[in-house]
């Protein structure tokens, strides 16, 4: 924690770690939460970003579970009219009926990032969000960015086939949101306390824009570069991504990661069943995205380096997510270990495969 404390530009550290089965927790905090000084606690919320992907995949799960949603259909049949067409073009070829939420969770989809991508005349939303004022949009405009203003990269891979191609897009996950409500008829927000929150006893997790947990604690400040993004309340709600505590997420992750958390402990198999590996970065956009060697599941990302890559150390694997503020929940299968972080900082998002393997292999 200290070591990560003193990465240029880092303003403060979020690290927990619990033993799998709950016997032992661990959870503390340095530095300052935000611009004012105010000093990060280990029970701070923080924005915990993508790590919300294993959120949203463990919603569709159990929605799956109960029958709303079948993987292997068109997710077409789970969306408002609108999105049933022309969704995924390709080569003048509308593909959006071979779309499954198979292919959302593993981002095989082939669609392009409504968030890091630019129109051919324009700019990127992320980058309007962080230079310009503060804007608001839902998953359904996210899906119409994506369709009216962007192209598709390939065709939907098979995910059975010997090489499936994959690219990350974040409008995999806003489609899986909208799918998720249209087929139970319920409130994201309400979904994810009814399917998650409750169950597991989640008491500081919530959806920015709505009611944050009693007492209240302000979450801590998300840095872009030197920026702070406390007057960006409107974005930060729209991303679709939670905040959360340490010691919420380690409880999460250790009912996800074992299967607890589903009626059937098998379905998290679901999740990790087969890990296709991203490509090189080819665009601005993939370079801020996931790429190799990260190696993908449905909503599951798995990291290991070889000991060439990792400069002859031999580095543990880990499974779990990251997200783009340097934020992690990751399972280590070998030592039986989920942790757990954040740095808040958008140019220290390498820390979850470059700081906290090496740390774990002192282990």
């Amino acid at each position: 924690m200290a070591r990560l404390g003193r990465r240029r530009g880092v303003r403060h550290v979020a690290l927990g770690a619990s033993a799998v089965d709950g016997s032992w927790t661990w959870a503390d905090a340095a530095g300052a939460a935000d611009a004012d000084g105010e000093p990060m606690g280990a029970d701070t919320p923080w924005f915990i970003a993508s790590v919300t992907k294993l959120h949203i995949a463990a919603v569709i799960l159990r929605l799956h579970e109960q029958g709303h949603i079948d993987l292997h259909a068109p997710i077409a049949s789970y969306l408002p009219e609108e999105f049933g067409e022309r969704l995924h073009v390709h080569d003048g070829v509308d593909r959006t009926s071979e779309i499954t939420a198979v292919h959302l969770l593993g981002h095989l989809s082939g669609l392009p990032d409504y968030l890091e991508e630019k129109p051919p005349d324009g700019t990127s939303l992320v980058d309007q969000i962080v230079e310009g004022p503060d804007r608001g949009w839902t998953p359904e405009d996210a899906a119409r960015r994506a369709r009216d203003q962007l192209s598709p990269h390939f065709p939907p891979s098979d995910p059975h086939g010997p090489r499936p191609r994959i690219r990350y897009s974040d409008t995999n996950y806003q489609l899986l949101l909208i799918a998720a409500g249209h087929v139970t008829g319920q409130p994201r927000e309400r979904l994810d306390r009814e399917l998650l929150f409750n169950p597991l006893s989640l008491d500081r997790t919530w959806l920015p824009g709505h009611d944050s947990p009693e007492p209240v604690v302000e979450p801590a400040t998300v840095f872009v570069g030197g920026r702070a993004l406390d007057d960006r309340p409107l974005a930060m709600a729209s991303f679709g991504d939670l905040y959360s505590t340490t010691d919420d997420l380690l409880r999460f992750g250790r009912s996800l990661l074992t299967g607890d958390l589903f009626d059937d402990s098998r379905t998290v198999g679901l999740m990790r069943e087969r890990f296709n590996r991203f490509g090189l970065p080819r665009s601005v956009a993939s370079l801020r995205s996931p790429s190799w060697p990260i190696e993908y599941g449905l909503g599951l990302m798995r990291f290991e380096l070889s000991r060439p890559l990792a400069g002859g150390r031999r580095l543990p694997t880990v499974v779990g997510h990251t997200g783009s503020t340097g934020s992690w929940l990751w399972h280590v299968p070998e030592l039986d270990l989920v942790v757990a972080g954040t740095v808040d900082q958008t140019s220290a998002a390498t820390v979850p495969f470059r700081s906290v393997p090496r740390a774990l292999a002192s282990i």
